[in-house]
């Protein structure tokens, strides 16, 4: 068992790196923006002063800097608001919802953790979250869909997932990757909707020699239309792969360390497999924050997938971590053989 903690600490540790250049690959692929903002709109201004582009290539990473600022001062509360999250409290009279805030406590006196806030998700698909920039400011939300659909031993074992997230610092890097995927986004179609406007402005009239606010104009939207239709094609789908490429193994790994929390793998295996059958839809939750989820929600998909629906998915198929976690139960060749990679 000492082996098995020491490769699990060693895969925690190197998950960790990989995120940090996941996150710097972000803030490169940003900046790589940035430059081209810079290069192409410096040939709109008038100026002569050489340092001109370091003053706008400033001000784009003042703005990003006040994002992120943002977004940790947010502390997950965003995405809480995202996907309708209702806080509960020790005093809560449900005992449904009483049971949950019981198991929550439990877990993170196992994990030696600050108590989290815990929220209810009013959607009927079974599902569950963790949330924040740090250990001191977790919440952890769970379905009602999920409430209804566990037992207490599978309600130990998600939280228990929920928590090593939350132990592992998981949380952080996921809110930090939704808000830059989030700003990419903004930036490719903010670009594209005002550049379209631009032209639709002075698009009407004919443009003559004498008429050069309205050239000049237009070619400005041109070139915003068309950065912004690259990030959209090329910047938003390399985002993504980035955030799942991370995500996969996050998610691997947090079922792992969990099952290790509760001491008991069996409680997350019967989740997931009650999980594999027939699931409601979500009506709620947030695509924008899939990868925060225990499992893929399902947002009235149907039937065969294509290979880039799968590809994009933000978690190992179910099948695969069931397998892992039997591996730690010592089901199919001891404790020591499971791989994650």
């Amino acid at each position: 068992m000492h082996n098995h903690l020491d490769t699990l600490e060693a895969q925690v540790q190197a998950n960790k790196k990989r995120s940090i250049w996941a996150i710097i690959a972000f803030f490169g692929m940003i900046n790589v923006i940035f430059v081209i903002l810079v290069l192409v709109f410096g040939n709109f201004q008038d100026s002569n002063n050489p340092y001109q582009p370091l003053l706008w290539l400033g001000i784009l990473e003042v703005i990003l800097g006040l994002y992120i600022a943002i977004q940790y001062w947010q502390n997950g509360q965003n995405i809480l608001r995202m996907n309708k999250g209702a806080e509960i409290g020790e005093d809560i009279a449900n005992p449904d919802y009483k049971k949950v805030y019981n198991i929550v406590t439990e877990m993170s006196l196992a994990a030696g953790l600050p108590m989290p806030k815990v929220y209810i998700v009013p959607d009927p698909s079974p599902n569950a979250f963790a949330t924040g920039m740090s250990p001191e400011k977790a919440s952890v939300a769970v379905t009602q869909g999920l409430i209804d659909l566990m037992d207490r031993e599978e309600l130990e074992g998600v939280i228990g997932h929920e928590m090593s997230h939350i132990k592992n610092y998981d949380i952080r890097i996921s809110t930090l990757s939704i808000a830059l995927v989030g700003f990419i986004t903004i930036l490719g179609y903010g670009l594209l909707r005002v550049g379209q406007s631009m032209m639709y402005a002075f698009g009407g009239r004919r443009s003559s020699d004498s008429d050069r606010d309205s050239n000049y104009t237009q070619l400005i939207g041109i070139a915003m239309m068309a950065i912004g239709g690259l990030i959209i094609v090329l910047g938003i789908p390399l985002s993504y792969l980035l955030e799942k490429f991370v995500s996969r193994k996050r998610e691997a790994l947090a079922d792992v360390s969990g099952a290790e929390l509760t001491g008991n793998p069996m409680g997350l295996i019967k989740a997931f497999k009650k999980l594999e059958g027939p699931v409601p839809n979500a009506k709620v939750l947030s695509p924008n924050t899939s990868q925060l989820m225990l499992v893929e929600p399902l947002f009235g998909k149907e039937g065969k997938r294509s290979w880039w629906a799968r590809m994009m998915d933000d978690h190992p198929p179910l099948d695969e971590r069931i397998k892992n976690l039997e591996l730690v139960l010592g089901e199919q060749g001891g404790t020591d053989e499971y791989d994650l990679n």
